[in-house]
């Protein structure tokens, strides 16, 4: 586990160091290069839109790479943190399978570590995943608002007279519709069916690209949730009569052989 977090980490700085390379090159160069793929103004001062567009992509690039990082910790975990009814296994190896005594502790022992260490590992999976789900939150209000401050002669939102220019969408406006969108990839879409909701304003559903991108937030932000759940129900290791150790089995081992 400690190496798979160092690799996770390694990445982590790899894909931040490429985008900010990235940054460097397209600033220094006599025409930015970024403004031939991204909206927005590329100078300085209240001229720099695309570059704000620039930085709340890398905070969605980050947020995506915890959410990863979270899912390699926690999926193999739950595949080996399964909880073993151990009074019925070992009813199985002694009368069953003939193994002794003492080989049916060792081997209930190092099982029960191994679940113990998996669901040690399910809990920091669950707290990256979580962390990621609420990164990914800032990240597409920081998408939402950036894009819209970028392309102001855009309709990206709809009220309900029809579309609503972006010059006219406030900040707050597109934060109380972020928590639209988190509340509906959370509770499945039950606020809008009961009417309930922060936000005045809702997508233009004429704009493909930022209609693509929010079902894309809600899938993965229900998914997120929906494995931290499961997680949640995986039940931990029963607890048999008299609970041992690796140590205080191989310490009846060697008092034994004395």
């Amino acid at each position: 586990m400690r190496f798979a977090g160092i690799r996770l980490l390694l990445i982590f700085v790899a894909i931040n160091l490429i985008m900010f390379l990235m940054l460097v090159t397209s600033m220094t160069s006599a025409h930015p290069w970024l403004a031939h793929v991204l909206p927005g103004q590329f100078e300085t001062g209240v001229n720099s839109s695309g570059y704000w567009v620039f930085f709340a992509l890398v905070l969605l690039v980050d947020a995506l790479t915890v959410l990863a990082a979270g899912f390699v910790m926690l999926v193999p975990a739950m595949r080996e943190g399964a909880a073993v009814d151990e009074k019925r296994l070992a009813r199985h190896l002694v009368d069953r399978g003939g193994v002794s005594e003492e080989a049916k502790t060792s081997i209930l022992v190092v099982m029960r570590e191994e679940v113990l260490a998996a669901h040690y590992q399910m809990l920091i999976g669950r707290t990256i995943l979580l962390a990621g789900a609420i990164f990914l939150c800032f990240a597409f209000f920081s998408v939402s608002l950036s894009f819209a401050r970028a392309v102001p002669q855009g309709e990206m939102y709809a009220g309900a007279a029809g579309p609503i220019q972006n010059i006219g969408v406030r900040a707050w406006d597109i934060q109380r519709f972020t928590m639209d969108e988190i509340a509906g990839a959370v509770l499945l879409n039950a606020p809008k069916s009961y009417g309930v909701h922060f936000s005045t304003l809702t997508n233009n559903s004429q704009n493909t690209l930022y209609t693509h991108f929010i079902v894309a937030f809600r899938v993965v932000l229900f998914f997120v949730l929906l494995v931290i759940v499961v997680s949640l129900l995986r039940r931990g290791q029963r607890p048999v009569l008299e609970k041992k150790t690796i140590a205080s089995v191989e310490a009846a081992a060697e008092e034994k052989k004395a």
